[in-house]
């Protein structure tokens, strides 16, 4: 939801940093997507497949490149939905490949 509220956010020509960093912009916010995506599947029992929850999210990035063609003063871009997947995918992974921490508390016999 936030980052359909960023993409409402019409550019301002005055500002540079948009122009450079656009890409390092889109890969970090959706890195936290794909994070998030594999926390609520390590939370969630692991039932959906990696590739299905990493596609739901790059099909966000899809629809919000989409949505920003209605926005006037934004354009849709190939750049970012390649940007977004990329960042997904990475998000996803680097969680995905964290060892996780044990669980004290929650039942283990040995607390």
């Amino acid at each position: 939801m936030v980052l359909f509220l960023l993409s409402e956010i019409q550019p301002d020509p005055e500002s540079s940093w948009l122009v450079i960093h656009d890409k390092v912009a889109h890969v970090g916010l959706y890195a936290v997507l794909g994070a998030t995506l594999a926390w609520g599947r390590r939370a969630g029992g692991r039932s959906l497949p990696p590739s299905l929850l990493i596609l739901a999210g790059m099909a966000y990035g899809v629809l919000d490149e989409w949505h920003q063609s209605f926005v006037p003063g934004r354009d849709p871009s190939s750049g970012d939905v390649l940007a977004d997947g990329a960042g997904v995918f990475l998000g996803f992974t680097l969680l995905h490949l964290l060892p996780l921490a044990p669980t004290r508390g929650r039942g283990d016999p040995g607390t």
